[in-house]
């Protein structure tokens, strides 16, 4: 059932794509597993990164990897990517450079007013790894300036004029008690050298009740002159989206509501360029206020104007299937990869290539 709305001019429709599923790692291989990203090389071999250990905010959370080899369509065994001793690490995410090079930026932290073997989004910092032999082997780590801390579970992006910009958020703790969610972007080199930060993103409380706010967010270029389009998260129960028109350097202060609607859950998306025609923006979404079941596939053909329900990929809602990344083929255009947390029976990552 389609539970958001799209208004406004028609949009330009996409067929269903095929989809083919797979599981990147067995279940139960850990007691937890989250936050996937993906990254295609251009030979063909798929990267997945995730986060896992005994339980979220545990100690012994650490970055591990996957590869996929395009001839053999098989999953290599877990490795591990970067583990920062002592706090636990989360939300990675995958950026391939320019001239080839992988970097995997995740955030680690510990907080004060949990236990000692727990630590907390509330206090993270940020630091990354890099590879390249494509995520055979990885760097040591290198740690962000004080206050930058690159992607926040969802890809940087490289703009039209070569800059890098990263969707970043906060989740800062008043009094203990209430989370205060905002986002930012963060601006840098192919390289990740030179670092700038924009103005915070808050929510616009007049369009909504109370809520914490806007964190994750995933971007789209829309136009080769610097306007870039952020859609993000939110516990408001519908999608938030703000704007730029200078690469990213600065945004709209507040995020304003969307007709797609979000259970307080992860979201991702990727504009898919090329290929005859650009297929427009797509959008990995949990169609639901309220449960991170179906994932779903929304599209935009008017960039972000509107959107329209292509399909449900995930419908058995005894699990949930959640934090989905995505990303556009290299070797095709018109095919995009997918991973997720999959949480139905043993919590384990999937994955699920489409094809137009």
């Amino acid at each position: 059932m389609l539970l958001f709305i799209a208004v406004g001019c028609v949009v330009s429709e996409i067929a269903q794509p095929r989809v083919s599923y797979e599981l990147i790692l067995p279940g139960g291989t850990f007691h937890y597993t989250h936050a996937c990203s993906i990254q295609e090389l251009w030979d063909g071999t798929i990267v997945a990164v995730f986060h896992a250990g005994s339980g979220e905010g545990k100690q012994d959370c650490t970055i591990y990897t996957s590869r996929r080899d395009p001839k053999l369509g098989t999953w290599s065994e877990v490795a591990v990517a970067a583990k920062t001793p002592g706090v636990c690490d989360m939300n990675p995410s995958l950026f391939l450079s320019n001239d080839g090079i992988l970097f995997l930026d995740f955030h680690f932290g510990s907080d004060s007013h949990l236990s000692p073997e727990e630590c907390s989004t509330h206090s993270w910092e940020g630091a990354y790894v890099f590879s390249k032999d494509g995520g055979v082997t990885w760097s040591t780590i290198t740690y962000l300036p004080k206050g930058f801390l690159a992607g926040i579970k969802n890809k940087c992006i490289t703009l039209s004029n070569n800059n890098v910009l990263c969707p970043s958020s906060t989740e800062a703790v008043l009094h203990n008690l209430i989370g205060i969610w905002q986002s930012h972007m963060e601006t840098t080199d192919q390289g990740w050298t030179h670092w700038e930060k924009s103005n915070d993103i808050a929510v616009f409380h007049e369009h909504s009740s109370w809520c914490q706010g806007p964190i994750q967010p995933t971007l789209f270029e829309l136009e080769q002159n610097g306007k870039i389009l952020a859609l993000m998260r939110t516990s408001c129960s519908y999608i938030a989206q703000a704007t730029s028109t200078d690469y990213g350097l600065s945004w709209s202060r507040t995020a304003d509501p969307t007709d797609l609607i979000n259970p307080g859950a992860g979201i991702d998306g990727v504009r898919m360029y090329g290929g005859g025609a650009d297929l427009g923006l797509l959008l990995m979404m949990n169609n639901s206020t309220e449960h991170r079941c179906p994932l779903t596939i929304a599209h935009s053909g008017d960039w972000g104007k509107t959107w329209e329900h292509v399909m449900d990929i995930e419908t058995d809602c005894s699990g949930g299937y959640e934090y989905p990344a995505i990303v556009q083929s290299r070797t095709d255009p018109r095919a995009a990869h997918v991973c997720y947390t999959y949480n139905k029976g043993n919590r384990t990552m999937a994955y699920a290539r489409l094809q137009w």
